[in-house]
């Protein structure tokens, strides 16, 4: 059950990755704005989304609406934080242009993911 539920899990983060890239692209590649400040609000946008699509589809729960996106906005920003690290490290080391925003993109995520699903398993939708 749990490996299906993390499956679910990974369909929604695609999702939210596809909303977390685009607006992204389009806070920095079309309105200018800098980097960091793009990707952090575009990580606003994309939790929540995954949490919408967690709550109905991965984990199917009926709890407070409001008390519970809290609980997953800070979970959120808790994996938030490796996620940024490793996004701005390899953008430091590299440089930045459409190929290393995209490569920062897919390693920030890989490394906010397991903690992401261990807080929203155990915490967020329990």
């Amino acid at each position: 059950m749990r490996n299906h539920r993390f499956v679910r899990f990974a369909k929604v983060g695609a999702v939210g990755f596809i909303v977390d890239i685009s607006v992204f692209s389009l806070l920095v590649y079309w309105l200018g704005l800098p980097t960091m400040l793009a990707r952090v609000l575009s990580f606003v946008v994309a939790a929540t989304t995954t949490w919408l699509g967690n709550r109905v589809y991965t984990f199917k729960s009926s709890a407070r609406h409001f008390a519970q996106w809290k609980r997953f906005f800070i979970s959120a920003c808790l994996s938030m934080l490796p996620n940024l690290l490793v996004f701005k490290g390899i953008l430091l080391c590299l440089g930045e242009n459409y190929v290393t925003h995209a490569l920062a993109f897919v390693c920030g995520v890989g490394a906010g993911l397991i903690g992401n699903y261990l807080l929203s398993s155990r915490w967020v939708f329990k």
